[in-house]
């Protein structure tokens, strides 16, 4: 029973995340007037809306990307469509061919090192081998992924690759390992702001809890995805998440409450054409019938779902697969032998010219060693005429040091001489001073003295004049 329990990345497109309607008709109007790359360009993006265009249309818009990529040698062009067939054929059930188109586009892409390209490729064949419960195949390309997504340095990407090694870990019931990656891929998620990716991790993280028996933080997880993805708008995430939801109810025996959500999920994989998610949900609806007691419908329902799954899937069609990955890998081994054989080659025309590059050395080296005596001979003619320099210099160097010392001398007295002046100066602005002050205090007494003489000079001209008015009187009474 091939069951969604899952919330996959399956086959990564940044145009899945922003399609709509109204930019898909605007550029299939520009598709009509356009020609060479640029109409390679347009249907490089129409291929790439797996969610909104039907696989058949995406099948026709990758076909005429091939025959134009041929005719101007566009090699990742053609890589892009391979990509893009693999999708699609993988929507329509189409296993084996799905796998071939990867197989393919992993091919060109290693051989023009394209290093997102190859990314995108171990992504796709992972999920393939994903989705035939080949888990330890579909690790081991999600690993390589991780690893040069890493390279490359785009979070998103990382994030995603996380959220696929959580998948596997979660398949195979590694449910602690699980919770890890997607705890990482979520900080990352909630760091760049991918609100498609964040909704994703929600609802993976509610499936380890309904595998753990967690049931409480299950639908706590799948709600807060919807949320999410139904403000996007985004169809195929809102048909997974519902149809999660639905098994939710399900397994706890409420199909009244899982009803509406099978029914919503169910006919959003019809729009979209996806057979894979249209028949789980036909699988929900024989679960549903059985639990409202009516097993006729049930049956029914199981019958259909049993058809379908038949025409997907079989054990032939898992070995042809299988088989086809060997194939894969075992011309890959026989090119890198070929390669190995050109590289014997290549090393054996390198032998011979070291060879002559090796009598071209002696010889050369022996030109070296002529020129090497003549340059040595040179140098020991010059060592000579150096050392004789350098008595001269040495010479005149004492000279100097001697002339130096003198001015040093001179300098040195002349700077005592000026110094004694200075306090010589210093002494004589000294006293001038204290002269100065001595004259001051001098003429102060000399002028206090004058004062004081002025003052009794006054006194004794006063009593001249009194002495004589008495005598003046006394003379007045003789009479």
């Amino acid at each position: 029973m091939k069951k969604f329990t899952l919330v996959l990345l399956l086959f990564f497109n940044l145009n899945f995340l922003f399609a709509n309607d109204v930019k898909i008709d605007s550029l299939k109007i520009r598709l009509e007037n356009v020609t060479g790359k640029e109409k390679i360009d347009i249907l490089n993006e129409l291929a790439g809306y797996y969610w909104e265009l039907s696989p058949n249309d995406r099948i026709a818009f990758a076909e005429q990307m091939i025959d134009l990529s041929e005719k101007i040698h566009d090699q990742k062009s053609i890589a892009d469509a391979y990509n893009h067939l693999g999708v699609a054929y993988n929507n329509l059930g189409d296993s084996q061919k799905s796998m071939d188109y990867f197989l393919k586009a992993l091919n060109i892409m290693e051989e023009i090192n394209d290093k997102n390209g190859i990314a995108n490729s171990y992504l796709n064949i992972g999920q393939a081998n994903f989705y035939l419960d080949n888990f330890d195949k579909a690790l081991e390309y999600f690993q390589k992924n991780l690893n040069l997504r890493y390279q490359i340095g785009d979070k998103i990407y990382v994030s995603k690759a996380l959220n696929t090694i959580g998948n596997v870990m979660s398949k195979t019931a590694k449910y602690d390992k699980a919770l890890e990656y997607y705890s990482r891929a979520l900080e990352i998620s909630n760091e760049i702001n991918d609100k498609m990716g964040i909704s994703q991790l929600y609802n993976n993280i509610g499936n380890v809890y309904l595998a753990t028996g967690e049931q409480e933080k299950v639908l706590k997880y799948r709600f807060k995805s919807l949320q999410i993805v139904r403000e996007l708008n985004n169809k195929w995430e809102t048909a997974l998440t519902t149809y999660n939801i639905a098994e939710y109810y399900l397994l706890n025996k409420e199909p009244d409450k899982a009803y509406p959500y099978i029914l919503e999920s169910k006919d959003l994989a019809e729009e979209l054409d996806n057979k894979g998610l249209f028949n789980d949900n036909i699988f929900f609806l024989s679960l549903y019938y059985e639990l409202k007691g009516d097993y006729q419908k049930s049956l029914k329902y199981q019958k259909d779902y049993a058809k379908i799954t038949k025409e997907q899937f079989s054990e032939e069609l898992s070995e042809n697969i299988a088989e086809m990955q060997i194939k894969f890998e075992t011309e890959k081994k026989e090119k890198e032998n070929e390669i190995y054989k050109l590289q014997i080659e290549k090393n054996k025309l390198q032998k011979t010219r070291l060879y002559f590059g090796l009598i071209i050395f002696l010889i050369l080296l022996g030109f070296l060693y002529y020129r090497y005596l003549l340059k040595s001979k040179i140098n020991k003619l010059l060592m000579i005429d150096i050392e004789e320099r350098k008595k001269i210099e040495s010479q005149l160097e004492s000279r100097v040091k001697k002339r130096t010392m003198e001015l040093y001398e001179n300098n040195r007295e002349l700077q005592k001489e000026i110094t004694e002046r200075k306090k010589a100066e210093e002494e004589l602005k000294k006293h001038r001073e204290h002269l100065e002050e001595l004259v001051k205090e001098r003429t102060k007494e000399l002028e206090d003295k004058n004062e004081e003489l002025e003052r009794l000079n006054k006194l004794f001209v006063g009593r001249e004049f009194r002495i004589n008015e008495l005598r003046n009187e006394i003379k007045e009474l003789k009479k």
